[in-house]
């Protein structure tokens, strides 16, 4: 799978953060990534190439992304604001993982009937 992914992200706007992470990073970002879109509520005839591109982008937004905001997310925080400055809210998260925007669009339509998204 690191060689789709690699061919995926050569032409990618995001081509040099992908670049800059060595291979057992890249892999076990795949890894996780494809636990993560494999646990969806996902009809079982979903196009393969659409699949693994929401995979590739949910690695993507696992090596770009932060934690921190997952982990309040987690502990039941719904909004975080900074006196007089910024602030953020958080939706729910989807089947309690954070989903990658891009990789939710490759997934749109291919949900389980019921499956709220």
């Amino acid at each position: 799978m690191l060689e789709k992914a690699n061919l995926y992200f050569a032409t990618h706007l995001s081509k040099a953060i992908w670049a800059a992470a060595n291979e057992e990073t890249k892999t076990a970002l795949l890894t996780m990534a494809a636990e993560e879109i494999n646990s969806l509520p996902l009809r079982p005839t979903i196009d393969p190439e659409r699949k693994n591109k929401a995979i590739f982008e949910q690695a993507l937004f696992r090596l770009i992304g932060s934690e921190k905001r997952e982990n309040l997310q987690a502990q039941g925080v719904k909004s975080i604001a900074i006196n007089g400055g910024a602030a953020e809210t958080y939706a729910p998260l989807m089947f309690g993982i954070p989903l990658a925007p891009r990789a939710k669009l490759y997934l749109m339509g291919w949900f389980q009937m019921g499956a709220i998204v």
